[in-house]
C-alpha cells in the first residue's frame, strides 16, 4: 500500500531539493541530472530544509568543483498529491 507524505520541494541551481515528513522525522532527498542524494533524517521542518540546502552547497563545492553563489532565498513549495510516496505493505 502506498501512503502519501506531506513535504516541500525547491529548486537550488540545477538540483531539486525534497523534504518530506515521515511521522516524527523528515526525510531529505536531492535529485539532479543522473544524481540522487539521500540526506540525514531531521526532526523539524526548518532543520530539514536547511540540511537540504547545506547538502546542495557542499555537493557543488566538493563533488562538482563549481563555484556557484549561495542562493539568497530558496522558494519552497508544498509537495503535490502523490509526489512522495512511502510503501507500507
Amino acid at each position: 500500500m502506498f501512503r502519501s507524505s506531506t513535504g516541500f520541494k525547491a529548486q537550488y541551481h540545477y538540483l531539486t531539493l525534497l523534504v518530506a515528513s515521515d511521522f516524527d522525522e523528515w526525510r531529505i532527498v536531492l535529485t539532479g541530472p543522473g544524481l540522487t542524494i539521500h540526506g540525514h533524517r531531521q526532526f523539524g521542518e526548518a532543520k530539514a530544509k536547511q540540511h537540504a540546502v547545506d547538502i546542495a552547497e557542499i555537493y557543488f563545492r566538493q563533488e562538482k568543483h563549481e563555484d556557484l553563489p549561495p542562493m539568497p532565498q530558496v522558494d519552497w513549495a508544498p509537495l503535490g498529491a502523490g509526489e512522495w510516496l512511502n510503501w507500507r505493505p
